[in-house]
């Protein structure tokens, strides 16, 4: 007991000089934030004048491609699923819609969200979705011999387009 006693004022010194630290370093921030900042005031206009957003000679506005859910909202109804689905449908590299710039060379990773509303829950799936001559470029351009995928499909785009592709 008589130790706890005599340590006491050693450690009401540490945490006095803890609390001065903190302190010290509480001002700091705010007086550093005072002069670096502008401290809420809006900012000096600019001398080049505000940007000119009018469309020169055949200049197009580019639209944003659908969202994963707009995508996935845009499939048809498929009866095999029953009361399952899809939530988001999106290609690694690739915009769903349009589609590739060339559909007779195509390999890309196809992620899917999947939604069962009797349980509440959701998963993701992941599909390597290829065209022969796309997976041919695929083998080349890493320089395989061949590709293991557990989950790969390949179809020739006259399936693709049967099946409610746009491509």
């Amino acid at each position: 007991m008589p130790a706890a006693v005599a340590t006491a004022p050693q450690d009401a010194l540490k945490l006095l000089f803890l609390v001065m630290v903190g302190g010290g370093l509480l001002a700091l921030g705010r007086w550093s934030s005072r002069v670096g900042g502008a401290g809420g005031t809006t900012p000096p206009a600019s001398p080049f004048g505000p940007p000119d957003l009018t469309l020169h000679g055949d200049a197009i506005p580019k639209a944003w491609p659908p969202s994963a859910e707009e995508v996935a909202a845009s499939l048809p109804f498929e009866p095999a699923l029953g009361r399952i689905q899809i939530k988001r449908l999106y290609f690694d590299k690739t915009d769903a819609i349009p589609g590739p710039a060339d559909p007779e060379v195509f390999a890309e990773e196809l992620h899917i969200e999947l939604y069962n509303p009797d349980s509440g829950h959701s998963w993701w799936q992941s599909f390597f979705v290829a065209t022969p001559q796309g997976l041919v470029d695929t083998l080349r351009e890493k320089h395989w011999r061949y590709l293991y995928a557990r989950r790969s499909l390949s179809f020739r785009v006259t399936t693709l387009r049967r099946y409610g592709a746009r491509w």
